[in-house]
């Protein structure tokens, strides 16, 4: 039998949920978070009756903030060495955004990515014979301050009873140390990165399925990989929760997401 008969149509069978209030309830492959200055999805009173805490999300004092200042298309841009679907852009600017702007800001969405059920749901969904290889979220972030050595102001996936506030239930998060940007999980270092910055980038975190061994996990910045030799995830946390928290001095500014499983 072949296994992977939809490899060749796979991104026209991905179902997409486009609404991050809908992660916890609808199957899917792909799961997008978008923010609008002008439609509070952070905020605690259920106006539209979509906003995230009404589903089973955490959204601490987060500032929705509008976009501004941006190029066409974020004017040139350069693919990134590593995965040229990444890349850096001449001018982006500030997106559409989640921002922290004090200590314990936490945006942490549902507790369902990389355990056997959600990953054999997608599976099913897309026509596929083996579960997916890959977990992966890719973002659009900034740092917009990152000099001080804060490992709980980070962005990236979290483990399943998480407080995000607390180091040792990271799984693969992305934060600055005040020199650089770090991969870590589980409360230990996984990756240096590049220099910090304060510039909007495109991120990824890549967990790669390694049987009975914690997954691989490997981290991106604009389509440069911080190292080759992957950090190994933990295993008995799935399933996982996406989302970001700030420390004492650290802010970070959260745009459109993507979280998906791969091939």
């Amino acid at each position: 039998m072949t296994t992977n008969l939809k490899n060749f149509y796979l991104p026209l069978a991905r179902q997409h949920v486009l609404s991050a209030h809908e992660w916890g309830h609808k199957a899917g492959s792909d799961y997008w978070l978008n923010f609008n200055s002008g439609f509070d999805i952070l905020a605690a009173t259920a106006a539209y009756n979509d906003e995230l805490t009404d589903y089973g999300w955490t959204a601490t004092s987060m500032v929705n903030t509008a976009g501004a200042g941006a190029d066409f298309g974020g004017g040139v841009f350069t693919p990134g060495v590593d995965d040229p679907r990444h890349g850096s852009f001449g001018d982006p600017a500030s997106p559409n955004h989640a921002l922290t702007n004090a200590t314990g800001d936490l945006l942490l969405s549902p507790a369902i990515f990389g355990d056997a059920a959600h990953m054999w749901q997608a599976a099913r969904l897309l026509g596929k014979a083996t579960l997916p290889r890959y977990l992966i979220a890719e973002f659009m972030a900034a740092w917009t301050v990152a000099s001080a050595n804060e490992v709980t102001s980070a962005i990236g996936f979290f483990e399943d009873g998480a407080t995000a506030s607390t180091e040792a239930d990271q799984y693969a998060v992305i934060y600055s140390d005040g020199t650089n940007f770090r991969l870590a999980g589980n409360a230990a270092a996984m990756a240096t990165g590049p220099a910090i910055a304060t510039t909007w980038a495109t991120w990824k975190i890549v967990l790669d399925f390694n049987g009975a061994t914690g997954p691989n996990c490997y981290a991106y910045r604009n389509g440069v990989i911080f190292s080759r030799t992957a950090g190994v995830g933990a295993q008995d946390e799935f399933p996982l929760k996406f989302g970001m928290h700030s420390l004492t001095t650290n802010r970070q500014g959260l745009g459109v997401t993507h979280v998906f499983y791969d091939w």
